[in-house]
Parts: structure tokens; sequence; C-alpha cells
């Protein structure tokens, strides 16, 4: 800090924000808002102001009432593939992961969705547990038909929809609980057999092209 003539401090310089400093404290905001600490209005409120915020100052006011951060991997974009990471967060896009020999504890977006393949999942755990949040987004968990799973959480203005095959238990696989929280989305569970695709239009293409490939039925 500088000083004046006399010993007394000078100003604080301002510094201005910076685009991935306004991202960064909005997913803080985020994963308030997904821990109950703010409402989904200070949510709202305080990402309006970051957004417009000039300076780091006016960034870091947004968050003085919230505590540090855990430890996460923030990121721009779309997280593809297995992530092993304890938290996931990401700003304007998708968070898609497959697992197989584990399962990130978190994972959250703004403006995006989240879903999570437990379909090649291999473990010995009883219980698999998954916290999931999206703000303008849906939350999505697939599991392998057979194994038991629940869904359990809060939306704001989005619904919770549960599609598990009647098919009894496979033994040895774990019970999956999900706990997640969507604003403007859908809280949705389901089960797909082994290959079957997630996309329902994809599915269909799949089929019709096995159907092409297929050899002609003999005269």
């Amino acid at each position: 800090m500088s000083q004046q003539q006399g010993g007394e401090p000078g100003p604080v310089p301002v510094v201005r924000a910076s685009d991935a400093e306004r991202d960064a404290v909005v997913t803080r905001l985020q994963t308030a808002l997904g821990e109950g600490r703010i409402s989904v209005d200070e949510f709202t409120q305080r990402a309006d102001v970051a957004y417009a915020a000039v300076t780091t100052a006016d960034l870091d006011q947004l968050l003085a009432d919230l505590p540090a951060p855990a430890t996460a991997v923030p990121a721009f974009g779309e997280i593809v593939g297995e992530r092993t990471t304890g938290t996931i967060a990401t700003v304007f896009g998708d968070v898609k992961l497959t697992a197989t020999t584990s399962v990130p504890e978190r994972a959250s977006t703004v403006f995006g969705d989240v879903r999570i393949d437990l379909r090649g999942l291999r473990t010995a755990e009883e219980t698999v547990a998954l916290q999931l949040g999206t703000v303008f987004g849906d939350v999505e968990v697939i599991v392998s038909e057979g194994v038991a799973a629940e869904i359990e959480g809060w939306t704001v203005f989005g619904d919770r929809k549960t599609e598990l095959a009647p098919v009894p238990r496979l033994p040895g696989t774990p019970r999956v609980l999900v706990r997640g929280w969507t604003v403007f989305g859908d809280l949705k569970l389901r089960s797909l057999a082994p290959g079957e695709s997630p996309s329902r239009w994809r599915a269909v293409l799949d089929r019709l092209a096995e159907r092409r490939s297929a050899p002609p039925p003999a005269p």
C-alpha cells in the first residue's frame, strides 16, 4: 500500500474486474444457493450486480457474508467425460460425466445441464451419493436397470421425475442417492439398459441404422 507524506496510507488502488472474476463470483453465489445460505431472489440480485460490477471491490462486497470456497474445479464451457474430482463447477455450459471407478461428490453449473451416467460404475461401496445442482438447466442421473436409486431435493419452476425400470434389484449393486436442486429446470432420475442411448432420438436413429445395415431377407 502506498503512503502519503507524513506516513498516512494513500488511497487503495482501483482494480477493474475481469469477465473471469465475474464468472467466479457467480459460481460462488450458485454454491451458496445450493447450500441454502442465500435465497433464489438474493442469488438473482447478486448475480445481476456481479455481471455489472466494474471493480474487484464491487465483487468482494457480494461475497463478504459468505464462507471461503471449498476446493473446486472452476470452468467455463462444457465438461465432458469422466472426472473424479470432489467438486466440479462450471458457468454457461454443461457437465456430462460417465463414471466407471468413482463419482464426484458435487457437480453444478449455471445456464447448463448436469448429466451423470452411472451405468459403467464399478464400486464396492454400498451407497453412492451425489449432490447436483443447476440454475437454468436440468439435473439428470442415469443408472443401470436393476439398480436401486432415489432422488430427493427441490426445484424452483421445475419438476422432479423418476423413471426406473420395474425389474428386481441386481445383487451386489450399490444404492444410488441423488440430492439435487434446480432453478428453472427439472430433477430427473432414470434407468437404461447397457448400451442404450441416453437420447431417445439417438436410440431411434441407432435402430434405423441397424435395420439399414442388416442383410435383406432371403427370398
